[in-house]
């Protein structure tokens, strides 16, 4: 009976250690499949950023683009007008920005001729407490 009970903890003790060779081996496999999922996904994506910077390339090596530079740098041909055509959502972010710029400088400019002429001790009244103390 003594036997027995040795080869069936034998037995228990081979068939857990292949359960955990098993399990190691699958959690290997998949964090080596996941990687590889990753590797490619990368791969795809240099791939395609290179593609847009072969483009670009191409597109920077063109006479047209060579062509826009110069018009540009204001080197056009007599008598030519040079039109430049903008999406809307570019010239509107122009134009904000331009109507911002000319409110503060706007203000700037009040400020400028509220105090130009006063004093120091004058600015500072003017500055803190909004008194004009000319």
């Amino acid at each position: 009976m003594n036997n027995k009970y040795y080869t069936f903890l034998i037995l228990i003790f081979l068939l857990l250690f292949l359960l955990y060779n098993i399990v190691i081996h699958k959690y290997e496999e998949y964090k080596i499949s996941e990687h590889i999922k990753v590797i490619s996904n990368l791969n795809t994506e240099i791939e395609d950023y290179i593609l847009t910077a072969n483009d670009i390339i191409k597109y920077k090596k063109s006479e047209a683009y060579k062509n826009k530079i110069l018009k540009q740098d204001n080197l056009k041909n007599k008598a030519e007008i040079v039109v430049y055509l903008k999406h809307e959502n570019q010239y509107n972010k122009f134009v904000k920005e331009t109507e911002e710029i000319n409110i503060l400088k706007k203000d700037d400019e009040k400020i400028l001729d509220e105090t130009f002429w006063m004093t120091i001790y004058q600015k500072w009244m003017w500055f803190l407490f909004k008194k004009d103390a000319r």
